[in-house]
């Protein structure tokens, strides 16, 4: 079971480590990145950012959608750079009903939505797909913020 899945470039850092994870009860947080998954340095700051009594799994897309199927009744905060890849868990079976976006910072290419919310046209891109597949779209920076909807601000 998924508590929340959030969209945060900064991955596990002081507020998605003890505000996300105590708002929304978990046992694991999962970060799904490509890369990170295959940098053993990357994979050591995250598991020692993760809160203590919580486990940290560090996974690329495919292990994600196995681990996911296997522990249908394990609670997941899950955390990732990209909306890709959870859109690659909705097409691959993995329900997800709703996704919080707090942290897309400023790149070349891209373009401010809201405060901390930075898009580019294949982000709006993918947004569109998960919404068109029914999974909701919210921004807040933090878990006491209110909801905006993400399809208002694209």
């Amino acid at each position: 079971m998924i508590t929340i899945a959030r969209i945060d470039e900064r991955l596990i850092h002081g507020q998605v480590a003890f505000a996300w994870t105590t708002a929304y009860k978990c046992q694991a947080v999962m970060v799904i990145d490509e890369e990170v998954s295959k940098d053993d340095f990357q994979k050591s700051l995250l598991e020692m950012a993760c809160p203590a009594g919580l486990k940290c799994l560090i996974v690329d897309e495919v292990k994600a959608v196995k681990f996911l199927e296997n522990n249908p009744n394990k609670k997941f905060f899950i955390v990732v750079k990209h909306p890709n890849a959870l859109l690659y868990l909705v097409e691959h079976g993995i329900p997800l009903e709703s996704i919080n976006v707090g942290g897309l910072y400023f790149k070349e290419g891209r373009r401010q939505i809201e405060k901390t919310v930075y898009v580019d046209d294949e982000m709006v891109d993918t947004f569109k797909k998960l919404n068109t597949l029914g999974v909701a779209l919210e921004v807040r920076t933090t878990p006491s913020d209110t909801s905006i909807d993400l399809m208002k601000l694209l």
